[in-house]
């Protein structure tokens, strides 16, 4: 059986993870690939085709609280992934974020013996905090294929091989930048994972009592990928506010502006060239740890990609219902305010490189798995 005909094993751990996950399984079909495709996935992976041996959701954790609590847990699924892979001898591995989880995962697959190919798809961000990852990287992938230029960079420089065309994103906001629908309306999201739920609700719940008393309709999403008994809380605590429980992007297309958790869905409000105030609130070792280790100013991509703070960085005290409220009216009152930050949105938007990323993806596991070089040496650009 040759490596190709050995398929592939995967594993994601956040929601934009099980997306990526489903999007370059769907490349990788349509470029006539017939191996397996199994691992640890999402509904998305699923609905792609993909065999789910473990649903990614165990991995939506927040923090050094949420992840020390889990540590049991999480090193018997560890083991069992690296049973499961050595069992069945996948041509390749593709790993999605989550670097918590899958960086011991790759050092054991690693010291089990395994010699076949892992690729790092959203890999960790070493540029921002933990740089000394960057050596799992160099000692553990065979390739890694991040988000952004200026990440594909920092790992070459620090001679990881890296490939990198563009975001997915890319592709999936193709369409013109679509106008406000409700310019009253504003989009309040609370994330996905259970803990940072709960400690942006009560400032995203105050903020919305304010927009409301301003003459703006508050709407809070409920996200898709949130487990049925978290939605369900959720429903029961905003009884009295409106909710959307449709994707998350859809509700911030059709509003004027929004305010929640910092993550993908801000690349998403950069993308549809809408504003956003980006709340961040951790437990304490978290926090600690964020304040010792990250070595950049700032937290958002956008404003990472824009070289300024286009969207306010409200992070723990600060991440209060009046300061979101603030900082919405800031963009949404002040039209010279607002004009400086939509031409600020494009900028980044143009960061985000070409279209067919995910193609791109699946083009060099396919070269990984016929053993050809999926790059041309190790720490130059490919």
């Amino acid at each position: 059986m040759t490596p190709a005909g050995r398929g592939i094993f995967f594993s994601c751990g956040e929601v934009s993870g099980d997306g990526y996950a489903a999007a370059v399984l769907d490349a990788l079909r349509r470029r006539g690939f017939a191996g397996s495709l199994f691992g640890m996935g999402g509904p998305l992976a699923a609905g792609a085709g993909a065999e789910i041996v473990s649903d990614s959701r165990a991995l939506h954790l927040m923090g050094v609280t949420d992840v020390l609590s889990a540590i049991p847990r999480l090193l018997r699924l560890k083991k069992n992934l690296v049973d499961l892979i050595l069992s069945r001898r996948p041509g390749a591995v593709l790993l999605i974020d989550s670097p918590d989880f899958h960086l011991p995962l790759a050092a054991s697959l690693r010291g089990s013996g395994w010699r076949g190919p892992i690729v790092y798809a959203a890999p960790p961000t070493v540029w921002a905090w933990r740089p000394w990852r960057v050596k799992n990287l160099r000692r553990d992938m065979d390739l890694c294929l991040p988000l952004f230029q200026f990440e594909h960079e920092y790992l070459l420089r620090a001679g990881v091989n890296s490939a990198w065309k563009g975001h997915p994103l890319v592709d999936e906001f193709s369409a013109p930048l679509p106008e406000e629908a409700d310019p009253k309306r504003i989009a309040l999201l609370p994330g996905s994972r259970r803990s940072e739920v709960f400690r942006l609700l009560p400032p995203l719940v105050e903020c919305a009592s304010l927009l409301k008393d301003r003459g703006y309709r508050p709407v809070f999403s409920i996200a898709p990928g949130m487990p049925e008994d978290l939605r369900n809380r959720l429903r029961n605590v905003l009884m009295g506010h409106e909710t959307w429980e449709g994707p998350g992007r859809d509700l911030l297309a059709s509003s004027a502006a929004a305010a929640g958790a910092s993550g993908t869905v801000a690349v998403e409000a950069m993308m549809l060239g809408r504003f956003m105030a980006v709340l961040y609130r951790g437990g304490f070792l978290s926090w600690l740890a964020w304040k010792t280790l990250v070595k950049t100013p700032r937290i958002s991509i956008p404003n990472l990609l824009a070289g300024e703070e286009l969207y306010p960085e409200l992070i723990q005290g600060r991440a209060t219902g009046r300061n979101a409220f603030s900082a919405l009216l800031g963009f949404l009152e002040d039209e010279r305010a607002a004009e400086h930050i939509r031409v600020g949105l494009l900028s980044a938007r143009r960061a985000m490189g070409l279209p067919g990323a995910v193609d791109f993806w699946a083009e060099r596991l396919e070269a990984l798995l016929s053993g050809q070089t999926a790059f041309p040496e190790k720490g130059a650009e490919a």
